[in-house]
């Protein structure tokens, strides 16, 4: 099994444990053990030390969302701009 974090493989526990551990909030899915403890338990902890809820919606999925609708803002701002100099030019 690969980690959703570094794509990795998921290393197998001392108790032989192999399907990792969980991602969120970073990330979908299940994390190898290096992620978990320099990634993901310090993003938890970070949001218990704000006192804020652990999101349930990863935040790698925030973020390519939040891609997504720049892209198309960027998108639409370049046609409404070159729109314009179309205009000015008349």
């Amino acid at each position: 099994m690969k980690c959703s974090i570094c794509k990795s493989e998921i290393d197998v526990q001392a108790n032989g444990f192999t399907e990792g551990h969980d991602a969120m909030p970073l990330s979908k899915g299940r994390c190898c053990t290096k992620c978990n403890d320099t990634e993901v338990i310090p993003l938890r902890m970070a949001f218990v030390h704000m006192g804020r809820p652990i999101p349930s919606t990863a935040l790698k999925d925030v973020l390519k969302e939040q891609r997504k609708a720049k892209a198309l803002a960027k998108v639409s701002l370049k046609a409404i701009t070159k729109e314009v100099n179309e205009r000015k030019k008349k």
